[in-house]
């Protein structure tokens, strides 16, 4: 009469999970108080408008070109600058970037608009995921049994004969793995403990091991005597693993004032 034992495909299960820890030592050494450092003074925000040379006409054109002479320092950004010409009342040109003048005496209006800014620093958590076990390769991990032979109920009686009445008793026991990567595996074994019921296989019984994950059969010398036992192991990934890290983006942006406005008026003499 033969007796054969048939393993069953084994499947392989991940679950997902990441757990993000850090506590801070209660008998860590205070910190020993530094010289206090006086922090620089920002240079201030500052536009200013100085006073048109007096000019001269081009003996060509008989006329002088004038621009208005502005200059900020800071955190100031100029949008425009501008000048207004009057001869007497009338308006010899307005809100204008140039202007040609003849010789004589003007009133000049210079208009700066500017803004100023302030620097603004935001964070934000970024998660990045390293691919640390391609699917197949070994990994190092720390294995935990659920439960132990004693408390799994059998799976049933497997024998190579149908008609054959001694079969022998097939438990499923699971284990769950983990190690330098997020969340866990599963691994499922087959156990068939050398009890009374159970045909004499061995002393100690017989252990099965996916073959998917136990390389070496080093899983196989692993039985559980009770639920939550480890131990460390090396087996092959069932499939791509990753290792989430956190860490904190910071960025810095300029905020900027409303726009603001400074003039000056001076006499102008353009001279032939």
């Amino acid at each position: 009469m033969s007796r054969r034992i048939f393993a069953p495909l084994l499947a392989l299960t991940m679950s997902a999970g990441l757990v993000i820890g850090g506590t801070l030592p209660a008998n860590a050494a205070p910190v020993a108080p530094t010289a206090a450092v006086q922090a620089a003074k920002p240079a201030p925000h500052k536009v200013a408008i100085s006073k048109i040379k007096t000019a001269k006409v081009n003996k060509k054109t008989k006329k002088a070109t004038v621009k208005p002479s502005v200059k900020s320092s800071g955190k100031v950004k100029v949008s425009s600058s501008k000048i207004t010409v009057k001869q007497g009342k009338k308006t010899v040109a307005k809100n204008v970037s140039s202007a040609k003048l003849k010789a004589g005496k003007y009133s000049v209006t210079t208009t700066a608009k500017y803004k100023t800014w302030t620097s603004k620093t935001t964070s934000k958590a970024v998660t990045t995921k390293k691919l640390v076990a391609k699917k197949g390769s070994n990994v190092a991990v720390t294995c935990k049994f659920k439960n132990s032979v004693s408390d799994v109920a059998p799976l049933g009686f497997f024998t190579g004969d149908p008609a054959d009445k001694d079969g022998v008793e097939i438990l499923l026991v699971t284990t769950t793995c983990t190690g330098g990567f997020d969340g866990s595996f599963e691994v499922h074994g087959i156990s068939a403990p050398a009890t009374e019921g159970n045909i004499a296989l061995e002393a100690a019984g017989y252990y099965g091991w996916d073959s998917a994950v136990d390389p070496g059969g080093n899983l196989g010398a692993f039985v559980p005597e009770k639920a939550g036992e480890t131990a460390k192991l090396n087996v092959l990934s069932p499939k791509d693993l990753y290792k989430s890290t956190n860490t904190v983006q910071k960025t810095t942006s300029k905020v900027w004032s409303k726009e603001q406005t400074k003039t000056m008026k001076q006499t102008l003499t353009v001279k032939k």
